[in-house]
């Protein structure tokens, strides 16, 4: 087995989409909301020691926490959309620290086309989704795409915001001679 053999294919189109401004800054306010409700629950407990066996302070405690932490882990986790093409598969993730990854050889693809969608109407918004003929849609923001035709009979639509570049690299790893 040559070195060659162990290294990683090559990567030839890679692009990185975070999701609209709008998610961030709704997590954000979220966020402060959560951190109102701490400093309010602090002011509020008369006997500090009493607070860590109180059933009254305890349950508002875990909602609080849970708001301070949720939107980070929802940031870190799912709110960038990776896609990336090598010679031979197309590789979609989500999160900096990826939580959902797909991978498709490029010898499954049968057919590609540049699609314009409307992602709430047609799929409930944006992230990983299934339309209603079980199409699974990975998409981050805007409306167009990528929709790939499998050999096993499914579909998968690609958000990006450079669908022709990202169309035109595929079908040269489809015919790798030409």
């Amino acid at each position: 087995m040559s070195v060659a053999a162990l290294l990683p294919a090559a990567v030839v189109y890679r692009e990185e989409q975070n999701f609209d401004w709008r998610v961030y800054a709704f997590l954000a306010v979220i966020d402060v909301l959560a951190w109102l409700g701490l400093v309010g629950l602090l002011q509020k407990a008369p006997d500090r020691a009493a607070l860590a066996n109180s059933w009254t302070f305890g349950v508002p405690l875990g909602v609080v926490a849970v708001g301070l932490l949720l939107p980070a882990v929802i940031v870190v986790g799912l709110l960038r959309m990776t896609t990336e093409v090598t010679p031979t598969d197309v590789r979609i993730w989500f999160g900096w620290v990826p939580t959902y990854r797909r991978a498709v050889s490029v010898v499954a693809i049968q057919r590609l086309e540049v699609v314009t969608y409307r992602p709430i109407a047609d799929y409930g918004g944006w992230g990983v989704r299934s339309g209603r003929d079980g199409e699974r849609v990975l998409n981050a923001r805007g409306n167009r795409g990528v929709r790939l035709d499998l050999t096993d009979g499914t579909r998968l639509l690609i958000g990006s915001q450079r669908p022709e570049e990202l169309a035109r690299v595929l079908e040269r790893a489809m015919r790798p001679c030409g």
